[in-house]
């Protein structure tokens, strides 16, 4: 999953809680949504509605990087191939994360543009329409290793409670509007409340909170008081959430963003309260609110096992399995109204680290659940799924990793020579960095990018592929651990990898490569301790073992008629 997933998208278990103002999370890690057991003129809005939206198979595209790092991470060289893939594996549309914090790094004072970061969105749109892949847009994703971004958690926190910064997100919106314009295969974009997580209410958003009493005067406290998500009136907490990035984010960007949805949240939030010394869950708080959209906008939803599941490391089972997600698709349609459904995340398997005890698919099991599914989603109004990860990820923090902004993040020091010529422009317009003996590169990594590689039970790895025109040696430090010595003894494109033990202080950890001797240009690096698994290719570009039931049900799905088994499925 996003492991991402948010990161993993940030979907975290029910009992879990992301740091306020704090450090990222993994893309896929969601709620359980059970107890224990469980300045640019906005361009014209496409009128796309949902009967005029075909099918769509996606497939997250993140350019072999951790999604946080995407858009300045993915090597041009490799999106072709990369594409082809994906639309031979019988996926007809690509997921792409389109980062606030990468786009518009500086939002106060009002506004600051990363242009390569267009630049290079544009790029992918090019080659998804030379690949004959719809796209699928996530507007607005919170994540982001941008230098200038800033911490994550504040920068969520200022959109949620700061009128200011709300219209400097729309002007954000506005501008991906206006260069969207021309763009007809973009068939989908989406706001996801995972970017938009509500921790606290602070004095900033009184006028909000008092148009809110105005507007829901059922479900707003008596009082002027500021509700808080654990206190006796949470659920007035949490549907001003639901109304604030419904009202204030996502309708004010309907006449900007083609086919604009919300990915609402399907789980429910626990209220916990003491008793006999005890803390245990008494009630769980819905987001109906957030699937309130205007008539004709599909609505975005999720999927993974662990949905309505017992969540006590047990392994289910395809029927099961296809229980849980049909009870989601029917409430949702029910309590929504809407009648046509994209599951933006739809996640058969899920390795987030901290959450082992989720309930999961049998390994044996899944390629059953994937056919039987192409009907429960037929049946259901579902226009399309995204499939998470098709190429598992290593989950590594190097911001710029492969040059793509070129020496930006890092610091070069040369044993002769200007650092700015060992930097070697491509023909596709990325780059690769060109070292020499004694020459030294290093990357200061802050703890708010996420969980830090450190010494621990899990084994640290770092690889780095480079273009090798002389027989090389490379010596790699992470914070205070010992150097591990990559040996590239052949020329030609090569990628080493070695075990590495990272030991960062508290607050970042320093990444040194030396090049002790020889004649490499370097094109990707990575420190990681953990992979992100999807099981349909591994991080070298590998098949595995989900692979064919993947394209299975991906053919299946766009099968006119449906196939002829899904008159017996039930609905």
């Amino acid at each position: 999953m996003s492991g991402n997933a948010i990161l993993t998208r940030v979907k975290l278990p029910a009992l879990s809680v992301l740091v306020l103002l704090g450090a990222a999370c993994s893309e896929a890690d969601r709620d359980t949504g059970r107890a224990p057991r469980p300045a640019v003129t906005p361009a014209a809005a496409t009128t796309t509605t949902p009967s005029t939206v075909q099918p769509l198979v996606a497939a997250h595209y993140f350019g072999r990087q951790w999604p946080a790092n995407f858009i300045a991470g993915f090597r041009r060289s490799g999106v072709r191939k990369d594409f082809a893939r994906i639309s031979g594996d019988g996926f007809n549309a690509v997921v792409l994360l389109v980062s606030w914090g990468d786009f518009q790094p500086v939002f106060a004072p009002c506004c600051r543009y990363d242009e390569r970061a267009f630049e290079r969105l544009h790029f992918l749109l090019d080659e998804a329409d030379r690949a004959k892949l719809k796209v699928v847009l996530r507007v607005g994703y919170a994540w982001s290793f941008h230098p200038d971004a800033g911490n994550v958690g504040i920068r969520v926190d200022r959109l949620l409670n700061d009128r200011a910064v709300r219209a400097a997100y729309q002007q954000f919106v506005a501008r991906l509007g206006h260069e969207l314009a021309d763009r007809p295969g973009v068939a989908l974009t989406f706001m996801s409340w995972e970017d938009q997580w509500l921790h606290r209410i602070d004095k900033r958003a009184r006028a909000d909170y008092g148009e809110f009493r105005i507007a829901r005067p059922s479900v707003a406290t008596s009082s002027w008081g500021l509700p808080t998500p654990q206190g006796d009136d949470a659920e007035a907490f949490n549907a001003y959430w639901d109304w604030l990035v419904v009202e204030k984010l996502f309708r004010p960007a309907l006449s900007a963003l083609p086919n604009l949805s919300y990915e609402a949240r399907i789980d429910k939030d626990p209220h916990f309260v003491e008793k006999a010394g005890r803390t245990e869950v008494d009630r769980w708080i819905g987001h109906a609110g957030m699937a309130a959209l205007p008539p004709g906008r599909p609505l975005t939803i999720y999927w993974a096992p662990f949905w309505g599941a017992r969540n006590e490391g047990e392994q289910l089972g395809a029927d099961q399995s296809l229980h849980l997600l049909t009870v989601l698709l029917k409430e949702t349609a029910q309590s929504s109204g809407v009648n046509a459904l994209f599951i933006d995340q739809f996640n058969v398997v899920d390795n987030t680290l901290g959450y082992e005890r989720n309930a999961v698919l049998q390994r044996k099991e899944i390629p059953g659940f994937l056919s039987r599914a192409v009907c429960v989603m037929k049946a259901n109004h579902v226009l399309g799924y995204g499939f998470w990860t098709t190429v598992d990820y290593r989950e590594s923090p190097i911001y710029n990793p492969a040059f793509g902004y070129g020496l930006d993040g890092w610091s070069l020091q040369r044993a002769s020579g200007d650092a700015r010529a060992a930097l070697e422009p491509l023909p596709d317009g990325d780059f690769q960095l060109r070292l020499g003996a004694d020459d030294q590169l290093s990357q200061e990594i802050p703890a708010q990018r996420g969980r830090l590689p450190k010494e621990d039970a899990l084994p640290d790895t770092t690889c780095i592929e480079a273009i090798v025109r002389k027989a090389a040696r490379l010596s790699v430090r992470a914070g205070d651990g010992p150097a591990v010595a990559l040996e590239f003894p052949s020329t030609g494109r090569r990628q080493v990898c070695a075990a590495i033990v990272p030991r960062p202080t508290a607050d970042r950890l320093d990444l040194r490569i030396v090049a002790e001797r020889g004649d490499i240009a370097l094109r990707s690096l990575q420190l990681f301790d953990h992979v992100q698994y999807g099981g349909l290719y591994d991080a070298d570009g590998r098949p595995g073992p989900l692979l064919q039931a993947m394209r299975t049900m991906n053919r299946d799905f766009l099968a006119q008629p449906a196939p002829a088994r899904c008159a017996k499925e039930p609905d």
